[in-house]
């Protein structure tokens, strides 16, 4: 299932559900459902596709990456996910950032937390050497685990080494 904000994104997205069903053995574009942020803030068309994300081994949102997301998208995200139960698959980011940003959207970041409520994998096209991890991330908490700070450097540097125990 693909949730997609603009048509231009749609396309986008298009090319990328084309890449992915090109390298593996996928379901081909033609059988994706495709959602529009237009078509999920009416009560009845969010309803059934609530259900269908639900139903989906993996649900794209393609998006710009700045902003917050609308009310009613985020609304329509939560039914979803009450929906859905223990269900494993993958939730794949797919963010149109304006210019080269290293740091995570307000949207990537959400989208992330929303991943792991649903217990499902999160994906994201994002280049592999993005020089910021995403707050609170794994990367993000190995990332500083191995800095010294001047904090840590003066200790180590001020402060004489105990003698070894014989």
């Amino acid at each position: 299932m693909v949730v997609y904000e603009t048509p231009a994104i749609r396309e986008h997205a298009m090319q990328f559900c084309e890449r992915l069903a090109g390298e593996c053995e996928c379901t081909p574009v033609s059988e994706m459902i495709w959602w529009s942020f237009h078509f999920l803030a009416l009560p009845a068309e969010a309803s059934d596709a609530a259900q269908k994300a639900a139903d989906a081994d993996v649900v794209v949102f393609a998006m710009k990456a700045g902003g917050d997301l609308p009310h009613q998208i985020k609304l329509w995200i939560e039914n979803w996910l009450n929906k859905r139960g223990e269900r494993e698959g993958a939730l794949v980011g797919l963010l149109a950032r304006e210019g080269s940003h290293d740091i995570a959207s307000f949207r990537e970041i959400y989208l992330r937390h929303i991943a792991r409520r649903a217990g499902m994998d999160y994906l994201s096209h994002a280049a592999p050497t993005a020089s910021k991890a995403i707050p609170d991330s794994l990367d993000s908490f190995s990332e500083r685990a191995g800095q010294v700070t001047s904090v840590l450097d003066g200790i180590l540097h001020t402060y004489p080494h105990p003698a070894p125990i014989l």
